[in-house]
């Protein structure tokens, strides 16, 4: 297996268009056409990380945090270009999946709560989807055949289905002009035909090959279509949810004891038992009016200011900050979602990254 052919794995597991616009992910060092010896899941990517990679005979490392962002100015001898210059040296690719699998339903987040043994999740802030939708009419009798053309062309996608189109009959009716080429019809003579309307959407980003496919297939001179612009909830989003029995201290003792990583900090704003537990990897005080509306009774999160844990304990809600690094858990939780997917070799670092160990 080729490092792009790994990387479209990848690509279906959390697609890196899902990433925000200020992120840094992908092939961010290496050859997309080198062969693929092992991969290495990794939080972040340290001199540890390579050493650890070329001592298992690995040249691929797909971390979740960016080695490379935009303030990175130089390779040199010292920090990160220094990581930069041994994963070159020793011929290692680095691959970054950050917020475009934080995004997933089975993302970062996710993966902590199944750490902590809860596998019955659901996303917690749901991200809105945009979608094109292509509307056009065709005779009956062509119809069977511009829905396949169109298909293979990506349109009718949807989730886990594809040839996704809806239909219905209608009466149109043309006028072929004097330089006309009809398919049916005369010039200057009106012409009443059966006809239906296809219906199905498909990702805006392939909007022109769709066009392209369309008017390739269709047997009328001038197609008539529409395309709309379609907006609804996405099964993808921000962290997660899930159902939870107990009190505050029950829920900080469990995560010490499932992660073996120490709580950071604690904002009682409520002394009602938990029932509703909402986790969001990584730093994600920012999004806690978001985790409180969809009824969480506590909030999972690191990187928590003082500020912040202020105006959450008059606001009366819980927060448990459990430390950005509570996130390493993503490194079994991808190797895992790899190898439901490939039978190649991979494996979780062993590797601390934790900077305040």
């Amino acid at each position: 297996m080729k490092v792009h052919e790994l990387f479209g794995v990848l690509d279906s597991i959390a697609p890196f268009k899902d990433s925000e616009d200020w992120d840094n992910t992908g092939l961010l060092v290496g050859d997309m056409q080198s062969e693929v010896t092992g991969v290495l899941t990794t939080l972040d990517c340290s001199m540890e990380t390579v050493e650890e990679a070329r001592q298992n005979d690995i040249n691929v490392v797909v971390a979740h945090h960016p080695l490379i962002f935009p303030k990175t100015s130089s390779v040199t001898e010292a920090g990160t270009g220094a990581i930069i210059r041994s994963l070159i040296k020793n011929d290692i690719n680095l691959i970054a999946m950050h917020t475009n699998l934080d995004h997933q339903p089975r993302g970062v987040s996710h993966m902590i709560a199944e750490r902590l043994g809860f596998h019955d999740t659901e996303v917690l802030i749901r991200h809105e989807a945009s979608y094109k939708k292509l509307r056009v009419n065709i005779p009956a009798e062509d119809r069977g055949q511009l829905k396949s053309d169109l298909a293979k062309a990506g349109v009718g996608r949807q989730g886990d289905y594809t040839d996704c189109f809806f239909e219905y009959p209608v009466k149109g009716q043309f006028r072929p002009g004097g330089d006309a080429n009809p398919h049916i019809g005369a010039r200057g003579e009106l012409e009443n035909v059966d006809e239906y309307i296809v219906e199905a959407i498909y990702d805006p980003a392939i909007e022109n090959h769709v066009v392209e496919a369309l008017v390739e297939s269709h047997p009328y001179e001038e197609p008539a279509f529409d395309i709309l612009s379609i907006h609804k909830p996405s099964e993808k989003g921000l962290g997660v949810l899930f159902d939870y029995e107990g009190t505050m201290d029950d829920l900080v003792s469990l995560i010490e004891e499932k992660t073996g990583l120490s709580v950071v900090n604690t904002v009682r704003g409520s002394d009602k038992p938990i029932r509703r537990v909402a986790v969001i990897g990584g730093s994600g005080m920012s999004y806690i009016n978001g985790a409180f509306a969809r009824g969480a009774d506590v909030l999972l999160t690191g990187d928590v200011k003082y500020h912040e844990a202020y105006d959450a304990k008059l606001a009366g809600r819980n927060i448990i900050d459990t430390g950005h690094y509570m996130e390493h858990v993503m490194a079994e939780g991808l190797k895992i979602l790899i190898e439901e997917q490939l039978d190649i070799r991979v494996k979780a670092t062993q590797s601390s990254t934790n900077p305040f160990s």
